[in-house]
């Protein structure tokens, strides 16, 4: 059984966006997301151990909850049948130590977002992308989530615009107090700070200018996508940025496509028996004022560490039939509180993908 081990720290997370021109890979395809260059784990020359005893997974603070226990226990079971290695599971409240800790090798494996991947992969060339999340098909072209612009939902009217196609603006968050998960968050920081960025080309020439009181009277980082959720629900910011897949769970989502209700203009209702941290926002209501559809992150490899025997077996065990019809990774839309990381009704399960398939990414800049 995988051990769990639980680190809490704090900090940020960073960079994201789209991404449409992605390929079309089938689901149980195996050694694309193993083998590449800049990209694919293990390259050519790599140093990787001949052998190795353990393997340490970590998880970001969004998935390091209690809520999802059982689904990262199961996740160490499955990695540790395939590696055929013991694997150890460490969990996170910062997103930066678990940059770090891939990125050295201290964790050898790490569930991330895009940006997240993108800052480790600076630090160290070697970490490289394994598997990462398909569309409900089966496919890249769908492998997305999305990050949410959002205001209370009496305060949706001060943002209604009749020129824009969503009709709904962001011109009107100058000077609130702003909430993002973390400043090396892709979809709680970077896509949103882009698009302020848009949107404001005279006000601000960078996301850094975003992190501080300046353009916004405040800013606060909740830490998590939930945390910066109930920072806007419980009154302390006036907007805040999150995604969808960390949020909904602890939500009443409006019936409809998953591109329809993440439009700008739906709006949310926290459920009434919501736990821990929405318990404090049972019933509360917040609207999108804009949305961007974000690249799903990788599994990630640090390919100094794991020899490539051990990274093929994990590419063909994790992108296997049997690894996507397990409930408790992957829950099946009418079953709640299993405590699996993953939904099919998000994703139909994992499929290899190649590092090049993070350039929209970096193009960000």
């Amino acid at each position: 059984m995988a051990d769990i081990v639980n680190k809490q720290i704090s900090r940020r997370s960073f960079l994201g966006l789209f991404g449409a021109s992605a390929v079309t890979l089938g689901l149980g395809l195996v050694g694309c997301g193993a083998t590449g260059e800049k990209g694919g784990a293990a390259t050519a020359g790599s140093s990787a151990a001949a052998s190795i005893d353990k393997l340490t997974m970590v998880w970001l603070p969004n998935e390091s909850s209690s809520e999802f226990d059982a689904g990262r226990e199961e996740f160490g079971k499955v990695l540790e049948k395939y590696a055929g290695v013991k694997v150890e599971l460490m969990t996170t409240t910062d997103y930066n130590v678990a940059i770090e800790a891939i990125a050295s090798g201290k964790a050898q494996l790490a569930n991330m977002g895009a940006e997240g991947f993108i800052q480790a992969q600076k630090k160290n060339s070697k970490v490289l992308p394994l598997v990462t999340t398909s569309d409900t098909d089966g496919k890249l072209d769908g492998a997305k989530y999305y990050s949410r612009i959002c205001v209370p939902e009496a305060e949706m009217s001060t943002y209604a615009d009749s020129a824009e196609e969503t009709g709904y603006s962001i011109k009107n968050i100058k000077g609130k107090r702003m909430s993002f998960v973390s400043a090396t968050s892709t979809s709680g920081f970077k896509v949103p700070c882009n698009a302020i960025m848009k949107a404001f080309p005279d006000d601000v020439k960078s996301s850094d200018e975003l992190s501080t009181p300046g353009f916004f009277s405040q800013v606060l980082f909740g830490n998590s996508h939930p945390g910066s959720a109930v920072n806007l629900l419980q009154g302390d910011a006036d907007v805040a940025a999150f995604d969808d897949v960390d949020v909904d769970t602890y939500l009443d989502v409006p019936e409809g496509e998953r591109d329809a209700v993440n439009a700008a203009g739906s709006v949310y209702s926290v459920k009434a028996d919501a736990p821990q941290p929405f318990d404090r926002v049972q019933g509360k209501k917040f609207g999108i004022i804009q949305a961007t559809p974000v690249l799903n992150g990788p599994i990630a490899v640090n390919t100094e560490k794991v020899p490539q025997e051990i990274i093929d077996k994990l590419v063909k065990g994790l992108t296997s039939k049997e690894t996507s019809e397990d409930e408790l990774l992957f829950a099946p839309e009418d079953k709640e509180g299993t405590g699996a990381v993953w939904s099919l009704g998000d994703t139909a399960g994992f499929i290899a993908v190649e590092d090049s398939w993070y350039d929209p990414i970096r193009a960000l800049g």
